[in-house]
């Protein structure tokens, strides 16, 4: 899609990380990369806790991050 123009990868993403991030995308949902869409016990099985949201963490960890920065 982003060599034939049909979309473009953000400004800060290398055009053929974000060409192989579309590739992966489309191989898993076609069913050839199945295996990565698949839920696992592995969170539970190594913290003993149930995995939260990407979106969550960053959240509850934004300032300790932002810290690192300076």
């Amino acid at each position: 899609m982003i060599d034939a123009g049909l979309n473009t990868a953000p400004a800060n993403m290398d055009a053929a990380y974000a060409a192989s991030t579309l590739i992966w995308a489309r191989q898993t949902y076609e069913g050839r990369m199945d295996y990565s869409a698949v839920t696992t016990s592995t969170v539970q099985d190594l913290l003993g806790r149930e995995p939260i949201h990407l979106d969550s963490w960053v959240t509850a960890h934004r300032q300790e991050l932002l810290d690192q920065l300076s």
